[in-house]
């Protein structure tokens, strides 16, 4: 889930109420109440993503989009 808050972050497109774009932490502080969970430290989480090797660094993420590429594969047949 981390990659999730870290791609977030990284698109900018979570906004804070003065219409900045909103922190990493804050991100995660979301999702860790929407989810009922913890990241300890977002920023040792994201150094454990980027420490990954390339084809292995966002394999949550690509784990979801071949999830929704099958289902609508499955949907049309």
């Amino acid at each position: 889930m981390a990659e999730i808050v870290i791609a977030l972050f990284f698109s900018k497109k979570v906004f804070q109420q003065n219409g900045k774009p909103a922190h990493l932490n804050q991100i995660a502080d979301a999702f860790e109440k929407i989810f009922n969970c913890s990241f300890g430290s977002i920023y040792d989480q994201q150094k454990k993503v980027f420490d990954r090797k390339p084809f292995n660094r966002t394999k949550a993420l690509d784990f979801l989009r071949n999830l929704i590429i099958r289902k609508d594969k499955e949907g049309k047949n």
